[in-house]
């Protein structure tokens, strides 16, 4: 059985596509053809630089369909006051595989930016 992966980044202005690509290496998870890097569309310059690095299609998201995404773990009060939803990375990795999609690695930080995993089996 196939399964759909996205990986959901948030990101501050501050990060790098270095800092972005280092944490998702760093989450030791296999990225598998086809996979999805989602993220606020606010952050599409640095999602564009690491989905190309890393092979993977970009979707992109404004914050009011982000901050309406169920299955939400983590909740930043600075994100909500800086961009419109308390998650970026969580409700991404969600948000680009449907409503039956459901996280496989919550949010995990880095410098200046976060990620986290969803997949649809």
């Amino acid at each position: 059985m196939s399964q759909s992966v996205s990986i959901g980044i948030g990101c501050s202005s501050r990060a790098t596509v270095e800092d972005v690509v280092g944490l998702i290496e760093s989450c030791a998870f296999e990225i598998v053809p086809d996979s999805i890097l989602a993220t606020l569309d606010r952050c599409s310059s640095v999602g564009e630089a690491v989905a190309t690095s890393l092979g993977l299609r970009l979707m992109l998201f404004p914050a009011n369909i982000l901050a309406q995404v169920a299955g939400v773990k983590s909740h930043s009060l600075l994100a909500a006051a800086k961009v419109g939803t308390s998650s970026v990375a969580e409700a991404s990795a969600l948000a680009s595989l449907g409503p039956t999609a459901q996280l496989t690695l919550p949010r995990q930080t880095g410098r200046f930016c976060t990620c986290a995993v969803a997949v649809l089996r």
